[in-house]
């Protein structure tokens, strides 16, 4: 965050930026520096475009100490990565000594109490350099919302954007007010222009399936869309023109072509593109996602059977 502090900042803010500071780590490659929060003893959660694609970084714990962490998942759609270091006798507090369990558990929009914020509060993104010592920046959040989802396909609990971008070593940084819990860790990759914050809820939630299966298994048809407007049997409708299929992907082996229009998928009106990504992602891997489709403006029913994502990809 780069806008400047209040005319007259709190007196307690170097003591609610040390509290922070103490669950905070260094993560360090051979191309980036950022920053990562002890999630659990051992767990470090931290930004996925930090790491870049090493598959290991070094950590730097609160009290000095660098040791080896290996990368047990990263999720590109939510920009999270999951380090696992040897936490030894003496590890790192726990991010759960200063996320309150119900940031964790029960985000509020709106509530700094219950994980949420509001517009316009005074926070701070706490980092650790390389050689570990602590910098933060200062700012305040910029937009708060409910749950979205990221381009990724990621899916958030709770929008929290700030108000500008982020100096270089934040990205994965806790960020957390003058008194409440911490909300979350930092991500500069959905915009050029203002860090969003990866909630505790989001972090809690995609942490599981990180440590389970490395990665967040997410649905896709293989096809890139734009909206359009086109005939059905001569009535005019709104819908997705397919412009693009994945050879050998599920549309294609379902007998989606280039050309076709989606009308609707599962059920639901396919008029923009957010509402088919938000179709296909509440349907699992293996299961039969049904569309209606305008093809030389007849009627057309099919049924794709949705694929898992790979790691790049159309929709």
């Amino acid at each position: 965050m780069n806008s400047p502090l209040p005319p007259a900042p709190d007196p307690s803010l170097p003591d609610a930026v040390a509290r922070v500071a103490a669950s905070v780590v260094a993560v360090v490659t051979r191309r980036h520096a950022g920053a990562g929060l002890v999630w659990r003893p051992g767990i470090v959660v931290t930004s996925a475009s930090a790491l870049w694609r090493a598959p290991r970084a070094q950590i730097v714990l609160p009290g000095g100490e660098a040791v080896l962490g290996t990368l047990r998942g990263s999720d590109p759609g939510t920009d999270l990565a999951v380090l696992e270091f040897a936490a030894g006798d003496r590890p790192a507090p726990a991010a759960a000594t200063v996320v309150a369990p119900a940031a964790a558990a029960d985000p509020v929009p709106g509530d700094p109490g219950r994980g949420g914020a509001r517009v316009g509060d005074f926070v701070f993104a706490a980092g650790r350099e390389p050689e570990g010592g602590v910098h933060a920046s200062f700012g305040h959040v910029g937009a708060t919302g409910g749950a979205w989802r990221s381009w990724r396909g990621g899916h958030f609990d709770t929008l929290i954007r700030l108000d500008g971008g982020l100096y270089p070593g934040l990205a994965g940084a806790a960020v957390a007010g003058l008194h409440g819990p911490v909300l979350g860790i930092a991500s500069p990759a959905f915009s050029r222009h203002h860090a969003v914050v990866v909630p505790a809820a989001t972090i809690e939630r995609v942490l599981g399936a990180l440590l389970a299966h490395g990665r967040v298994p997410r649905s896709h048809l293989g096809i890139a869309v734009q909206p359009v407007r086109a005939t059905l049997e001569g009535a005019a409708v709104e819908g997705l023109l397919v412009s693009s299929v994945a050879e050998d992907g599920p549309a294609a082996k379902a007998g989606l072509l280039v050309g076709d229009v989606i009308v609707e998928a599962g059920g639901r009106p396919a008029r923009e593109l957010e509402a088919l990504r938000a179709t296909i992602a509440d349907t699992p891997p293996g299961e039969a996602l049904a569309l209606l489709v305008s093809r030389a403006g007849q009627r057309l029913s099919l049924a794709v059977d949705v694929a898992e994502r790979p790691r790049s990809g159309c929709h």
